[in-house]
């Protein structure tokens, strides 16, 4: 029977090894994710999927960030730290499936983006 092994690429010696990677991998991971994911959502038939996917990871970055150098700092095992990290990048993702369109009409009101500069909106609610 033909199985891949379980320390595919050596990648759970690295992080067992050497946890304060898993913060590095938490902040600035997810930042790299995030860009790529970015560019996948212009595809008009995707960019609600890509959209919540991105803005999971970006809701993800402080507190996995926080969460990661805590337990990295506490002597807690690398494998433990990635999989807590996992469980918050979940979450995150989650939160945005099930409040994605909330999510977006409160940045509408917020923030108006023209290609790359952004102006903010008065809410509509207001007068101005």
């Amino acid at each position: 029977m033909l199985e891949l092994p379980f320390e595919l690429f050596g990648l759970t010696q690295i992080i067992e090894n050497e946890p304060a990677r898993m913060a590095f991998v938490a902040s600035f991971g997810v930042l790299i994710a995030a860009f790529i994911i970015t560019l996948f959502s212009r595809l008009p038939l995707l960019k609600t999927f890509f959209g919540i996917i991105a803005g999971g990871l970006a809701l993800a970055l402080f507190p996995g960030f926080v969460v990661c150098m805590a337990f990295a700092f506490s002597g807690i095992a690398g494998m433990h730290i990635f999989f807590s990290w996992v469980m918050i990048v979940i979450a995150c993702i989650l939160f945005m499936l099930l409040n994605y369109q909330r999510v977006t009409v409160t940045l509408s009101d917020v923030v108006e983006v023209k290609g790359i500069l952004r102006t903010f909106v008065p809410s509509k609610n207001r007068d101005v």
